[in-house]
């Protein structure tokens, strides 16, 4: 009797330790196939691009505007280069300091925004065209473009879009684009004018 409860005890702890020794070898099985399973990289998928020009969710910074001024100025940036034959890669990113950050370590070659973003001494840094404005209670609200300088591949983008927003104007795309937003007659008759006085280099 006692060594059949002996014999019943040792098959039992076997049986036990087989199971430990499977539960052991599947484990070790997945942790090996998950060490050597092929991962999923940018280059896998294609070369990853750099955007060119960077913006931010919550532009502009004052409540006057609202998410139709920020989807027109974003149109206007795309037209305006169409214009002069470019398509930059443009990125809106979820922050403000985010888009900054883009900008302020030549990550991206311009940023739409407000001069506003910049600090005082930023702002010599940056050469800065103002594409539209909404009117508030202490002047006008600017978005612009803030390009960096003394790069020759940012002046090839700096002029592009200088020279494209001055087509657009020109041939009533701007205007287009506006109404498409906002309306007919909700612009000042002397939007172009206005828009040059930001923008002195403009002849």
């Amino acid at each position: 009797m006692n060594n059949n409860k002996a014999l019943d005890l040792v098959s039992s702890s076997f049986i036990c330790m087989m199971r430990l020794l499977s539960m052991l070898s599947l484990i070790m099985c997945s942790w090996s196939a998950e060490a050597t399973a092929p991962r999923v990289t940018a280059q896998m998928l294609g070369e990853e691009k750099k955007a060119d020009i960077v913006g931010y969710q919550s532009m502009p910074l004052n409540a006057t505007a609202t998410d139709l001024d920020g989807k027109l100025s974003l149109e206007i940036v795309t037209e305006a280069f169409k214009a002069s034959g470019k398509t930059p890669i443009v990125d809106i990113l979820p922050s403000k300091e985010l888009a900054k950050y883009a900008l302020l370590n030549s990550d991206a070659a311009a940023l739409i925004g407000s001069p506003g973003d910049l600090t005082a001494k930023e702002k010599n840094q940056y050469d800065i065209i103002t594409f539209y404005l909404i009117p508030i209670a202490s002047g006008e609200q600017q978005f612009s473009m803030i390009f960096r300088k003394k790069n020759v591949h940012v002046k090839e983008f700096q002029k592009a879009f200088s020279e494209g927003l001055k087509k657009i104007i020109k041939t009533g795309k701007y205007l287009e684009l506006f109404e498409k937003y906002h309306g007919k007659g909700k612009i000042s008759t002397d939007y172009a004018s206005r828009l040059k006085q930001y923008n002195p280099s403009w002849k």
